[in-house]
């Protein structure tokens, strides 16, 4: 059971209210709601980093899926195994992840890279100069730069998740994401 109450929407400020408001109805989301002046901002970067990103959202949900499974969220895990398979992600490809054997899966270089890279930003922030460099040669500076920026906030959301004992959803608010032509959207 989570360790704190969700906030009353009357204690929210409104553009915190619009924002619930434009998000599936996730524990996670209510519980970070408590940073009332920080949320709106996050909830504005977590969506830039779906909707926007240079990154691809194949590559978006590698990073996350090796990051939930390494910081052992298995909230962000459940969340994230639905939206990995709308992107493409396959399902042997998502239980070489899981048992955390990588050969397991089919990935090219890229994805394998990306993979790779992430334990080394959780544990040292810096990827060493061989992944750096791979990186650098299917990656664009930006889209570095967006890879980073989603192992650390979804890193971040996992220790929040963790800390507050934040419950599992009934189903993966997968399901409630808008879609577009690249694939599924946060907010709206």
């Amino acid at each position: 059971m989570t360790r704190t109450p969700d906030p009353h929407p009357h204690s929210l400020s409104p553009s915190t209210r619009t924002s619930l408001e434009q998000l599936p109805p996730n524990n996670v989301f209510r519980t970070l709601a408590h940073a009332d002046a920080a949320f709106p901002p996050l909830m504005a970067l977590a969506a830039s980093l779906w909707n926007d990103a240079s990154l691809s959202q194949r590559h978006r949900e590698l990073a996350i899926l090796r990051t939930a499974r390494l910081v052992d969220s298995a909230y962000e895990w459940m969340h994230h195994i639905e939206v990995a398979r709308m992107v493409g992600i396959t399902e042997q490809e998502i239980n070489a992840i899981d048992v955390d054997q990588l050969a397991l899966g089919e990935f090219n270089e890229a994805d394998q890279l990306v993979l790779d890279a992430v334990p080394q930003i959780l544990a040292h922030r810096r990827s060493d100069d061989a992944i750096f460099d791979g990186l650098e040669r299917v990656l664009s500076p930006r889209e570095l730069v967006e890879l980073h920026l989603v192992v650390g906030l979804y890193a971040t959301i996992a220790g929040v998740v963790t800390d507050f004992d934040v419950d599992l959803d009934a189903q993966s608010g997968a399901f409630d994401l808008d879609h577009d032509e690249r694939g599924p959207r946060l907010g709206r």
